[in-house]
């Protein structure tokens, strides 16, 4: 069981749900008054009273709707999940079940707190009346008296040397229950240093893939505005650790939400920093930096509230098992109108011409099923896209080095609807798939490539990554690990400002790449070159 506290856990239930306490109260048949002492941590039910059962059916009864149902199970995750021997999927587990389960659990913490501060004693009672003597009625137990280890920092470099510091003691130990770091990402210049050196950023980087393979979730809550340079900075910054998929950007429902100069970055269990600005460029110049527990707790609840009813996740992961849904959104954006970017390793299915697409599905050996449904998803996207192309404006950049690796060593990465198989080519398939490619530069005026000569954040040397933008509509990205076939991460991002991000993040890439590098005359030609070294190495061989 998660240490999380049954007022804690009652509301974060009651703000996911929309419920008041109002609401409950007269539902349950107790007074308001009761269920504020239960959210305050005051009083606890007790074993053997009927609350909990009540509470269950009453809360069950207010869900809605999904996103409603993802943050339930989140919280039953965190709460129940981790520790239990039980099978939490079985049928029996269903939303009224799961809030009684969630409830039980923390209110069983609750009353083993309760009786360890009774054993350990209570507060000075005199203590806290000579300094808290303005009339007001208090609760002395609510007073938590911070530790030697709790501090105040002043001075930029000393909050982010702070952060790192509590970043890289996460990545120093596996995650336990609470395995998920939160950061706040909301002001034009935050915590994770954007602000700073790019080696900063580099650094920073390399901690945060430390943190994610140790089993670390991270948790980013952005807020998206008109200032797309910033979140283009973003991009760059996270593209890298796409791959890993423990990346989770939340974007905040509301556009005009604004929050001056002040971030927070919380680590269960670690350490936290609550961080604020006293300059007029609000740029983060001090913080609280906390390692007491309730502190930190405090901080994580905050979060979990923003989480529950402001924030929106900006990635749509879709498993192995979804693979079908991803691959619908992808013909749907193929099929849409608008301008197309494309950022990738190398040549695509779509540069494939059709006989040789046939050709390659019979070698890799796929189930009749299989290939009938790979050649549909084939031809469906490869419509889309000769009819689009006519009218929008597509430009494909290819890492330099994997077309160099393609044409020496005719390996051809394969994508069909559930995976990808790397295929050995024949040298005259090469050609074909560079002829191709000559014929669809030369038909097509919109249609442009580009190679990309500094591209190690694309080219992995064993694996795919493909990334397509697709204006106004959709970002779809993919990293495959080649010698498994199996995408380690497919997601998609349809929020319009992120999406806007992306497409000029990538137009950007695009022109800094040289201009013999992908005009259109110079990209044919070298490829014809390509293509005589390969007919000589034909002849030469037959001789």
């Amino acid at each position: 069981m998660a240490n999380m506290k049954f007022g804690e856990c009652l509301k974060l239930l009651l703000s996911i749900l929309g419920v008041s306490m109002n609401q409950l109260s007269k539902a349950i048949n107790v007074d308001n008054s009761l269920v504020n002492r239960w959210i305050h941590e005051k009083r606890v039910p007790l074993y053997n009273t009927p609350y909990i059962e009540r509470i269950s059916e009453y809360l069950s009864k207010n869900v809605t709707n999904t996103f409603q149902i993802q943050h339930l199970n989140k919280l039953f995750m965190d709460i129940c999940e981790k520790d239990s021997s039980e099978d939490h999927t079985k049928p029996e587990y269903n939303i009224k079940e799961k809030i009684k389960k969630m409830l039980s659990e923390t209110q069983g913490y609750s009353i083993e707190c309760k009786k360890q501060e009774k054993i350990a004693g209570s507060p000075d009672k005199d203590n806290f009346t000579s300094e808290f003597s303005d009339g007001f009625v208090y609760n002395p137990s609510d007073y938590i008296s911070l530790s030697s280890k709790d501090k105040i920092i002043m001075g930029s470099s000393n909050v982010l040397s702070a952060a790192f510091h509590l970043l890289k003691a996460a990545a120093s130990r596996h995650c336990g229950n609470n395995n998920t770091i939160y950061i706040s990402l909301i002001n034009d210049t935050d915590i994770i240093s954007l602000q700073y050196t790019d080696t900063d950023l580099v650094n920073l980087r390399e901690v945060f893939k430390e943190i994610m393979k140790k089993g670390w979730n991270i948790i980013l809550f952005i807020r998206l505005n008109s200032n797309i340079n910033k979140i283009k900075k973003l991009i760059n910054f996270v593209k890298p650790l796409i791959k890993i998929g423990k990346l989770n950007p939340y974007y905040l429902k509301r556009y005009d939400v604004f929050a001056i100069g002040r971030e927070a970055l919380c680590i269960p269990e670690v350490g936290a920093l609550s961080c604020f600005s006293t300059n007029s460029l609000f740029r983060v110049d001090c913080a609280f930096y906390f390692k007491n527990k309730v502190a930190v707790d405090i901080l994580k609840s905050y979060f979990n509230v923003l989480l529950a009813t402001c924030a929106q996740p900006l990635f749509n992961y879709y498993p192995e098992k979804d693979c079908s849904k991803y691959n619908r959104l992808l013909i749907k954006n193929e099929e849409s109108i608008g301008d197309r970017i494309l950022y990738k390793d190398c040549f695509g299915i779509l540069t494939i011409p059709k006989s040789l697409h046939k050709k390659i599905l019979k070698k890799i050996g796929l189930s009749r099923d299989d290939m009938l449904a790979s050649q549909e998803y084939y031809e469906k996207r490869l419509k889309a896209f000769l009819v689009n192309v006519e009218n929008y404006e597509y430009k494909d950049i290819y890492c330099y080095e994997s077309v160099i690796q393609f044409i020496k060593h005719r390996k051809f990465f394969f994508y069909f609807p559930k995976g990808v198989k790397p295929v050995d080519l024949e040298v005259k398939d090469i050609i074909e798939i560079l002829r191709n490619i000559i014929s669809l530069l030369k038909r097509y005026k919109n249609y442009n490539i580009a190679f990309n000569h500094e591209c190690t954040d694309c080219a992995s040397g064993n694996g795919e990554f493909y990334c397509m933008v697709k204006e106004r509509q959709a970002v779809l990205i993919e990293a495959y690990d080649s010698s498994k076939g199996i995408p380690t991460v497919r997601l998609s991002i349809e929020e319009p400002m992120a999406v806007k991000a992306f497409e000029e993040y990538l137009i950007e890439k695009w022109e800094h790449i040289a201009p013999i590098n992908k005009d259109k005359n110079e990209v044919i030609s070298w490829l014809q070159g390509q293509i005589k070294l390969l007919e000589n190495k034909i002849t030469s061989e037959v001789g």
